[in-house]
């Protein structure tokens, strides 16, 4: 039995002086980042530009380079993160409906990517931001 791989598409964009990353409020697990699960036979890379459109609608995209492997505590899997190349302008902020868990309305922005995250942010992804925090540093 193969452990359960998620993945963590990762976008982010320079606003003046200020490096943001992409994330979304959920209307009930708080500020999140894009994640999702590997089908079977899909690859990693697959997987994470298919989550992303899913999730967000954003669909003209890249691969840049892999991150690296997140291993939250709470949760039983690893997450490979990915750091996206997005082709297209995208809004300040925007809406998506996201079929997942019987349709969910999702509210992305972009958070400035090295800002601690607020109360709202849910446990799992304040880590996630942490561990992204200090991968960036060493990406740029």
């Amino acid at each position: 039995m193969s452990m359960i791989k998620k993945v963590v598409p990762i976008v982010l964009r320079q606003q003046a002086e200020q490096l943001q990353i992409l994330v979304f409020k959920h209307p009930l697990a708080g500020i999140q980042f894009v994640k999702g699960t590997v089908e079977q036979d899909e690859s990693l890379e697959s997987a994470t530009l298919r989550e992303l459109f899913e999730e967000s609608g954003i669909d003209n995209v890249l691969i840049e380079k892999f991150i690296g492997v997140y291993s939250p505590q709470q949760a039983g899997s690893d997450w490979y993160v990915f750091l996206c190349q997005v082709n297209q302008i995208l809004a300040d902020e925007w809406i998506h409906y996201c079929a997942d868990d019987g349709g969910l309305t999702l509210e992305f922005f972009w958070h400035p990517v090295f800002s601690p995250p607020t109360k709202e942010w849910h446990t799992i992804f304040q880590n996630l931001l942490r561990f992204l925090q200090k991968s960036i540093i060493v990406v740029k």
